[in-house]
């Protein structure tokens, strides 16, 4: 990490904050440093280890674009993308901002182990010996492999508490408690491996909070692991810890998330992430008889149709800010399922509501998981009531959902009128202000970006979260905001809504919004975004004002299996299985289509975290002097 990344990261700080961090850099450094030498975690025999040796099966599970084995032994500190390892040192003095030792995401999402939860399944199911001990294999492996606060994997709070949670699934799938009166070996197990590595997680999650600039998602999961361990184990200070931890529950809930029931980090990919912290801990109180709030439930309940009303016909989130594939839980062994999906068919029978429920929900390993028998009961009694036809606003958190749907037919944009991100560093967020993206049909047509990479390739960063990396409008060749680090973003814009308008007799919809994030250039943008729903068409007006000279780019990005066309007006544009969308660009613009350029970087796109392709970028650059004015039509054509 760079002394410039380090100071600009002190500035984000407030007077409390600096006293805190003092504070916790004692507790890591100093008293952490100490805990070393007196960790009550120890190297074991491996129980079973000739039966992994020996079982000829093999169980793949995916690790974004790669794969393990789960049937063999694991390699804890290895970057499956690199092949680089990172050293079993003291876990705070790792460098996890550079390419010295990988990645640290690949080696975290293998670390999270939620793969274990599929091996208990299995024992479940089967109630075969070597399903119960390659569980306890992998675990004592781990506990081995990972001494208390060495290695990468006691880097990060929030790994922590996920495997605390995948734990508490795995318990209760071998109905461990019952297990432990009648196999010797497994209580054993239980007594001198599992339930020591479970209270060093704890202490581990109870004295690392993430908080002022830092609370985040990551403070949700410290609080839901804890909350989830207290309420199953019998552990140290439990009932102190537990009330710590549903009392942050109740406050991040309310915190992070706006009056709308929208996620103030600004990465829609987050939001399934985080509303399952909040769903297990929730379901995990009810369990136990020590349930959640009322404002709790109402927030929850209003998360989730949030989360119904974002999603496009084929149940399509749109990729604003970060996204890195990341699940709190994952029975299945496919990285990319769809957790928006299986969140909202998990929400329709924890509500018993009917309208979070569409048309196309199935019930999923993963819902089973969470609400099991009578859960599914449930939601096979519920009518689907949740197919969202119209336009859904949320003007107080700065996100609109332009759609007119009719049964297969659909057009939805999303346009992005809301804040940077969350706190002071909005280390999720996108300079992506007044950006939009459209799906036609269920087919993207019109992208955001996505993300590829936090930590490494640092001009891959860099382009990703940039305003270049989005359709709207950068200014000088500068980003909306100052990116001082892969996750640190100074002087942050501020959006404003401008006008809402709906002419429900000529079906005219329209937002207008402007941003100031380039004061400092001298200029303001003003966006505006008119939906004609007879025509199914979009007008989209982009008004700038300046104190003198300035230059402007205007991208449109379009999804890699789009054909396009070059047209007198425009541009036709072609997804499979979708209706056609003409673009009539501004006629005194000059569009240039490019398409994975390196130098400088533009047309690219990441799906999904690690994995980047070409993509077609139109793109038009034009000087201004003082007022600028251009028009763009989209209309999806039949």
């Amino acid at each position: 990490m760079s002394l410039s990344w380090y100071i600009h990261r002190i500035k984000s700080f407030t007077l409390p904050e600096v006293f805190y961090r003092v504070r916790q850099r004692v507790q890591t450094h100093v008293v952490d440093k100490k805990s070393i030498s007196k960790s009550s975690s120890s190297r074991s025999n491996l129980p079973h280890s000739e039966i992994i040796e020996n079982l000829e099966e093999h169980s793949q599970y995916d690790i974004f674009d790669y794969a393990i084995d789960i049937y063999k032994p694991i390699h804890w500190h290895l970057d499956l993308s690199s092949k680089k390892s990172f050293p079993l040192t003291f876990a705070h003095q790792i460098n996890i901002r550079s390419d010295q030792f990988g990645s640290a995401k690949y080696v975290w999402e293998v670390n999270r182990l939620l793969f274990l939860i599929q091996i208990a399944k299995q024992y479940r199911d089967t109630k075969k010996q070597k399903f119960l001990d390659l569980l306890m294999y992998h675990i004592a492996s781990w506990n081995n492999e990972n001494p208390y606060l060495v290695g990468v994997n006691w880097y990060s709070n929030i790994e922590v508490n996920i495997r605390l949670i995948n734990w508490h699934y795995c318990w209760k799938l071998i109905d461990a408690e019952s297990l432990k009166t009648k196999n010797e070996s497994f209580r054993k197990f239980v007594e001198d491996v599992w339930f020591p590595l479970i209270e060093n997680h704890a202490e581990y999650s109870y004295k690392h909070p993430s908080l002022y600039s830092s609370a985040n998602n990551h403070l949700i999961s410290e609080y839901a692991g804890l909350y989830v361990a207290t309420s199953t184990w019998n552990l140290r200070d439990r009932k102190k810890r537990f009330v710590y931890a549903q009392k942050g529950l109740e406050r991040e809930i309310q915190k992070q998330h706006t009056e709308e029931g929208v996620n103030r980090e600004e990465a829609a990919e987050y939001i399934q992430f985080i509303n399952d912290f909040f769903l297990v801990a929730a379901i995990v109180g009810k369990e136990n008889g020590t349930p959640f709030s009322h404002p709790y439930e109402k927030k929850l309940h209003q998360i989730a149709g949030y989360l119904n009303k974002i999603l496009d016909s084929k149940e399509n989130y749109p990729m604003y800010g970060d996204g890195d594939d990341g699940y709190v839980l994952r029975p299945g062994s496919h990285t990319h399922f769809n957790n928006f999906s299986s969140e909202l068919s998990t929400f329709a029978a924890y509500f018993d509501d009917s309208t979070l429920k569409r048309s196309s929900s199935k019930w999923d390993d993963k819902s089973d998981l969470m609400l099991g028998v009578d859960g599914k009961l449930k939601f096979e009694k519920l009518m689907p009531a949740g197919n969202v036809i119209d336009s859904c606003f949320f003007p107080k958190s700065g996100h609109f959902i332009f759609r007119k749907r009719k049964e297969d037919l659909e057009t939805y944009m999303h346009f992005d009128a809301a804040p940077l991100g969350f706190l002071s560093i909005a280390a999720h967020g996108h300079a992506d202000a007044l950006s939009f993206i459209l799906h036609v049909d269920g087919s993207p047509i019109f992208i955001d970006s996505g993300t590829y990479t936090y930590h490494t390739h640092r001009e891959w960063r860099e382009y990703f979260v940039g305003t270049i990396a989005h359709n709207t409008i950068r200014v000088n060749g500068k980003n909306q905001a100052d990116l001082a680090g892969p996750t640190l973003w100074l002087n942050h814009y501020k959006n404003q809504i401008l006008a809402v308008k709906n002419d429900s007799e000529m079906q005219i919809e329209k937002v207008i919004a402007s941003h100031d994030g380039y004061k400092k250039q001298g200029v303001t943008p003003i966006r505006e975004i008119e939906f004609n729903r007879k025509k199914e068409e979009f007008l989209i007006t982009d008004i700038l004002t300046g104190t003198g000279d300035f230059s402007i780019e205007i991208p449109f990005h379009i999804h890699p299996s789009v054909m396009i066309e070059k047209k007198e007006n425009g541009f036709l544009l072609q997804a499979p299985n979708a209706r056609p969308v003409m673009l009539e660009t501004d006629s005194s613009l000059h569009y240039e289509m490019i398409r994975g350029q390196e130098k400088p970087i533009l047309g690219w796109y990441s799906e999904h975290f690690g994995e980047k392709v070409a993509c077609s970028v139109l793109y038009s650059k034009v000087k201004c002097s003082t007022t600028a004015r251009f028009v763009t039509k989209i209309r999806v054509l039949e």
